[in-house]
C-alpha cells in the first residue's frame, strides 16, 4: 500500500475512526476485495484502520510520566503509531523529571505511552 495510506490508516486507528474513503489505489490490485463507492463523481475505496497490540518506538526524550519528544524523522510515524497501539513501549535517550519538557514541545502525550526504556550510552547516527 502507498506510504500515505499506511500512515492515514494508523492515524484513523488512533483517532477512533472506523475507516475512510480514498481515490488512491482505485482500479489497481490494491483495491481488490475492498468496498468501492462513488463520492462526488469519483470512484473511491474504503480503507480500514490499522490497530496494533504493541508499538515499539524510539523517542529522543521522555519525562517520568511518558510525554515524548522526537528528533528528525522519528517524528514521522512514531507519534501516530503510539496512538494506534494498545500498548506503546518507548526507547528513549534521556528520561527527565516531569515539567522539564515545555508543553508546546510534547509531541506524544503520556496517555499513549505505557512503558519507557532508557538506552543508556547508546548513540545512533543521524
Amino acid at each position: 500500500m502507498p506510504q500515505g495510506i499506511l500512515c492515514e490508516r494508523m492515524r484513523a486507528a488512533g483517532a477512533g475512526l472506523q475507516g475512510f474513503y480514498t481515490t488512491v489505489g482505485v482500479g489497481t490490485e490494491v483495491a481488490e476485495g475492498k468496498e468501492e463507492r462513488l463520492l462526488e463523481g469519483q470512484r473511491c475505496i474504503l480503507e480500514l484502520p490499522i490497530h496494533a497490540d504493541y508499538a515499539f518506538i524510539k523517542a529522543q526524550q521522555a519525562d517520568e510520566f511518558g510525554n515524548l519528544t522526537y528528533r528528525l524523522a522519528a517524528r514521522n510515524f512514531n507519534p501516530i503509531m503510539a496512538m494506534a497501539a494498545k500498548t506503546t513501549i518507548v526507547e528513549v535517550e534521556e528520561i527527565v523529571p516531569v515539567g522539564s519538557i515545555e508543553p508546546e514541545n510534547v509531541i506524544t502525550p503520556a496517555i499513549f505511552v505505557h512503558r519507557i526504556v532508557q538506552a543508556k550510552g547508546l548513540r545512533y547516527a543521524g
